[in-house]
C-alpha cells in the first residue's frame, strides 16, 4: 500500500501543515512522496480556498536553459521562483526534489547554505504554506516520513541566512530568540562567533568558538568542527596573530580535504592568501585560486568575495582596470543578496575613485594619459563626487547590515577625502573613535588620532600604530599634500593588539630607565562572568636598573578586586612567575590593583591598576554606555 493511502499519517501531515505553514516530507520513492506532497496540498488548498503551485527542483534546471548550472544556481532559481509566489498573494506552494542532505537544518558555516534555509528565509513572514520534498536516492530507502522542523532548526536557518546575507543584526535576533536549553549547539555557537567577527566585535568569539568546538568533537560531528576551527583562524586574522590563524586554517584546510568539503577548501585557502596583504605585500595569484575553488565548488557567495580580496590585491597597481573589476565584483555580491559584500565593495570602489590620478587602470581620462587642463579638472571633481556617491552608498549598507567595523572605517576615509564635511562636522574625529570604541578597536582609534595629527616631523609612525603593525605595513603609509594619511588598505582588515615588550621611541634615552616597571598579561581570551581569566604578573627592570643583570629578589605582587570579582591567590612572587585567576561577576569594566612590596623591610616599591573589559557571558554585541575610552584591558598605569 502506497504510503499516500495511510490516511494516518496524511491527516497528521495535514495538521502540521496548518499550524506551522510549513512540512517537509523525505524519503521514499518519488513517485509516493510526491503523491504524498500533491494530497497534503490539495486538501489545505481546498479548505482555505487557495491556488496550489507545484516546482521540482530539476525542473528549475532544465528551464534555465543553461548547461553545467551548478547545484547553487539551480537552487537560486527554485528561491527567487517560490519569493515571486509569495510576493504575490498566499497560496500552497510544493517544491519537490531537494537535494538529500540540504533539508536537514544544518547549517553550512560561511558557504552557501542549504536550499532549505533559503526557502525558509523566502517563506518568513508569508501566509502561504510550504511543502518541502527531499529525495533520498538510496536503495530500499524508507517510506516518506513527514516532518516539520522544530522551532530551533528554523529560527538557527533563518539565522544562518540572515548572515549569509550580510544582515547580521537580524542573524543576532534569530540567534537571541534560540530557546536557552539550545543555545549551546555547536551550530548556533559558531553562527554566533561568525556574526562577531564580521561585526569587527570579536571579543567574545573566542570563548564561542572554544564550545563551538567542543560541542562538535562530543556530537562526532568532524565537519562541524572544522568550520568552528576555520572561524577561530579567522578571528586570530582579524586580532593581528598571524601566525597562530596560519595554523588553524591549515588545519581546517586538511580536515576540509579528508571529509570531501570543497566550499571549506576553499574559503580557508582564500584566508591563508590574505596575510601576505597585511604584511605590505599582497599575493594575488593565491587569492585567484581560492576564487577557481569557490567557483569548481559551486560557491557563487565564496567566488565573490574571492573576487573581492584579488581586485583589491591589485587595485593599486598600474594599468590595473580597477573599474571594470569593482563592477563586476558588484554585480557578484547583487546576484547572492549579500548586503556587507555590497558594502566593502562600495567602500573600496571609492578608495581608489578617491586616491587615482584619474585613469582607470588603462588610460588617462583626456584618453592621453593626462587630465586635460580644465577638463582634467572637471573630471577630478567629478571623480570626487562620484566616490562620495559610493561611500555614502557603503555607509548606508553598513548601517543596515549592523557592521560598525565597516561603519567606522567608511566614516574615516570619507572624512579625510572631503574636507568639507570634515569642516561641517566639527566632531567627526571624536564620532568614528567613539564608534571604534565600541568594538573595542584600539587600532582604528589610533588610525583616528594619526588623521588629527597629521604627519609626525620625523616621519615615524606613531606608537600607538608600530606596536601593533608589520612595518612593512606601514612603511605603505602615504600623504597627501594636504596632510591627510593615505592608510593602508589593508589595515582595516586587522585590530592588532600590542606586541609583548615593544619599545617605547626613546626608552633607553629617559632617566627613568634605571628604574623598573609592572608588566600585567592576559594569559586568555576576553574574561566573561563566572569564568576565571588568568593574568601574569612580571617586574621588568629598566636597562639601567641594578636587576637587569642580577636575579630578582623574592619580592611579594599583592592583588585585589575594586569591584564585583574575586582574585586569587592573594598574592604571589614575581620573581618565580606570578599567576593570578581573575574570577568576574558581571560585566563591564573591572578595575584590580596590585602592589609590589619587599618583604624583607615591608616597604611598598609600587602600585599599579588595570582595567579589564568583561563581556556578557550572554554573547550578544557589546556596546559600552559611553564614548569615553577605557584603558586597555589588562594594561597597568601608575598609581
Amino acid at each position: 500500500m502506497s504510503f499516500v493511502g495511510r490516511t494516518l499519517e496524511l491527516a497528521a501531515a495535514r495538521r502540521e501543515l496548518e499550524t506551522k505553514r510549513l512540512l517537509v516530507v523525505s524519503g521514499g520513492p518519488d513517485s509516493d512522496r510526491s503523491a504524498f506532497l500533491d494530497a497534503v496540498a490539495r486538501e489545505v488548498a481546498d479548505e482555505a480556498g487557495l491556488l496550489v503551485h507545484r516546482l521540482r527542483v530539476a525542473d528549475a534546471g532544465e528551464r534555465s536553459g543553461e548547461a553545467g548550472r551548478t547545484p547553487g544556481e539551480v537552487a537560486d532559481t527554485v528561491v527567487e521562483a517560490c519569493r515571486g509566489v509569495f510576493a504575490v498573494h498566499p497560496c500552497v506552494v510544493v517544491v519537490d526534489g531537494v537535494p538529500a542532505g540540504t533539508a536537514d537544518g544544518i547549517p553550512t558555516g560561511t558557504a552557501d547554505g542549504s536550499l532549505l534555509s533559503d526557502l525558509i528565509s523566502a517563506f518568513a513572514g508569508s501566509e502561504s504554506f510550504l511543502l518541502v520534498g527531499s529525495t533520498d536516492a538510496r536503495e530500499g530507502a524508507a517510506p516518506p516520513l513527514a516532518h516539520t522542523p522544530d522551532d530551533h532548526t528554523v529560527l538557527l536557518e533563518r539565522a544562518v541566512t540572515a548572515h549569509r546575507r550580510g544582515r547580521l543584526g537580524e542573524a543576532e535576533r534569530h540567534l537571541s530568540a534560540l530557546p536557552s536549553d539550545r543555545c549551546a549547539d555547536g551550530w548556533a555557537l559558531l553562527t554566533r562567533a561568525a556574526v562577531h567577527c564580521d561585526r569587527g566585535d570579536p571579543r567574545a568569539a573566542g570563548p564561542l568558538l572554544r564550545r563551538a568546538v567542543e560541542a562538535h568533537q562530543v556530537a562526532g560531528d568532524r565537519r562541524g568542527e572544522a568550520w568552528a576551527v576555520f572561524l577561530y583562524g579567522r578571528m586570530c586574522l582579524l586580532r593581528g596573530r598571524a601566525e597562530d590563524a596560519r595554523s588553524l586554517l591549515g588545519a581546517a584546510r586538511e580536515t576540509f580535504r579528508a571529509i570531501g568539503e570543497a566550499r571549506g577548501v576553499a574559503w580557508a585557502s582564500g584566508e591563508l592568501a590574505r596575510p601576505a596583504a597585511r604584511s605590505g605585500a599582497p599575493d594575488p595569484d593565491a587569492l585567484a585560486e581560492a576564487r577557481r575553488l569557490h567557483e569548481r565548488a559551486g560557491d557563487r557567495r565564496g567566488a565573490a568575495w574571492a573576487h573581492l580580496w584579488w581586485t583589491v590585491a591589485r587595485a593599486d597597481e598600474s594599468g590595473f582596470p580597477w573599474q571594470e573589476e569593482f563592477t563586476d565584483v558588484l554585480r557578484r555580491f547583487h546576484e547572492v543578496s549579500d548586503r556587507l559584500g555590497t558594502a566593502w565593495t562600495l567602500h573600496h570602489h571609492a578608495l581608489t575613485l578617491a586616491r587615482t590620478d584619474g585613469t582607470n587602470g588603462t588610460d588617462g581620462v583626456d584618453g592621453t594619459g593626462g587630465t586635460g587642463g580644465t577638463g582634467g579638472t572637471d573630471r577630478t571633481d567629478e571623480r570626487r563626487r562620484e566616490a562620495d556617491r559610493l561611500f555614502e552608498g557603503a555607509l548606508a549598507l553598513f548601517e543596515e547590515a549592523d557592521c560598525p567595523h565597516g561603519r567606522a572605517w567608511t566614516m574615516l576615509e570619507y572624512a579625510l577625502r572631503s574636507p568639507a564635511h570634515r569642516f561641517l562636522n566639527g566632531e567627526w574625529a571624536a564620532e568614528i573613535r567613539h564608534v571604534f570604541h565600541g568594538i573595542g578597536d584600539e587600532a582604528g582609534e589610533a588610525w583616528v588620532d594619526l588623521a588629527e595629527a597629521g604627519p609626525s616631523p620625523g616621519g615615524e609612525p606613531p606608537y600607538e600604530l608600530a606596536c601593533r603593525y608589520p612595518a612593512a605595513l606601514l612603511d605603505t603609509l602615504g600623504w597627501t599634500e594636504a596632510g591627510d594619511p593615505l592608510i593602508p588598505r589593508a589595515a582595516r582588515d586587522t585590530q592588532p593588539e600590542p606586541r609583548p615588550g615593544f619599545p617605547r621611541p626613546g626608552d633607553r634615552d629617559r632617566p627613568d630607565d634605571s628604574r623598573a616597571h609592572v608588566r600585567l598579561t592576559l594569559l586568555d581570551d576576553v574574561p566573561v562572568p563566572d569564568v576565571p581569566a588568568r593574568i601574569a604578573l612580571q617586574v621588568v627592570p629598566g636597562p639601567g636598573h641594578p636587576w637587569s643583570t642580577a636575579p630578582l629578589p623574592p619580592l611579594t605582587a599583592r592583588a585585589a578586586s575594586l569591584g564585583h570579582a574575586e582574585i586569587d591567590p592573594p598574592h604571589g612572587v614575581p620573581a618565580d612567575g606570578a599567576e593570578f585567576r581573575f574570577t568576574p561577576h558581571r560585566p563591564g569594566p573591572h578595575r584590580l590593583r596590585f602592589t609590589i612590596e619587599d618583604p624583607a623591610t615591608g616597604t611598598v616599591l609600587q602600585q599599579v591598576e588595570a582595567v579589564i573589559d568583561v563581556v556578557p557571558s550572554d554573547p550578544g554585541p557589546h556596546r559600552p554606555t559611553a564614548a569615553t575610552p577605557t584603558p586597555r584591558p589588562a594594561s597597568a598605569r601608575r598609581a
